[in-house]
């Protein structure tokens, strides 16, 4: 699991308190079903305990936290709202769902490490983002708002990108080449999303687009003219 740190900030502190200690929270959750599952475990009342605690936490929990973020979303006028309050809606019923596998450690350990890792990929660490954008008025529903390191370390949560094939990127840094994995490059594709280095900042570009016979000067010319595209 992905720890929390200032790259999931919606810059409200109080927020990003109650996000932190939501994946703490999913964190043992994972950590706790990984050991079931290691250890072939299927008579431990001790454990199913413990699940079940897990559980109770994270629905309680999250109960409150999604009140205060909803209060905030009105506070700010945030115009995604009615989706966001839908959102937190799907998450606490799929959390509820859970109970009907209370007597079955192994499903409910196996459930419970999917729910938190949607929960922490899809809603506090996309969804969310969508807060401290607003609030810093840099909105852009096709920019991904992450480094690329970062980014494919989210993904991983999913996926296993290790065995995939690389796509050579490149930005406005002398001779780097980022390394982007299929997965996220179809995402770029076709979503039409972009990244930015880190480093340069400026948009990370799919070498296979340009002819390498073109000069630098004409490469800039097309960063300058892709830049101009994505303002707001």
């Amino acid at each position: 699991m992905v720890k929390w740190d200032n790259n999931f900030s919606i810059k409200n502190l109080q927020l990003d308190k109650q996000h932190e200690l939501i994946f703490n929270i999913a964190d043992i959750a994972h950590h706790l079903a990984k050991k079931i599952k290691d250890n072939h475990i299927d008579k431990s009342e001790e454990l199913k305990e413990e699940l079940k605690k897990v559980l109770l936490r994270l629905f309680q929990y999250a109960k409150v936290h999604f009140k205060e973020e909803e209060k905030f979303m009105e506070s700010i006028d945030f115009p995604l709202i009615e989706e966001h309050k839908y959102s937190h809606q799907v998450l606490l019923e799929r959390a509820k769902d859970l109970l009907k596998y209370s007597n079955d450690i192994f499903k409910l350990s196996e459930e419970l490490s999917i729910l938190t890792k949607d929960w922490v990929f899809d809603h506090f660490a996309n969804e969310d983002l969508w807060l401290s954008n607003f609030t810093s008025k840099a909105i852009h529903l096709k920019e991904i708002n992450y480094t690329l390191e970062h980014y494919i370390k989210l993904k991983s949560i999913k996926l296993d990108l290790s065995k995939e094939k690389n796509h050579d990127y490149i930005c406005n840094c002398s001779l780097r080449i980022h390394k982007v994995p299929e997965t996220i490059h179809q995402e770029l594709v076709s979503k039409e999303s972009i990244l930015r280095c880190e480093t340069c900042e400026q948009i990370l570009i799919h070498l296979d687009e340009f002819d390498p016979k073109e000069n630098f000067g004409i490469l800039n010319q097309k960063f300058e003219s892709i830049k101009e595209q994505v303002k707001l």
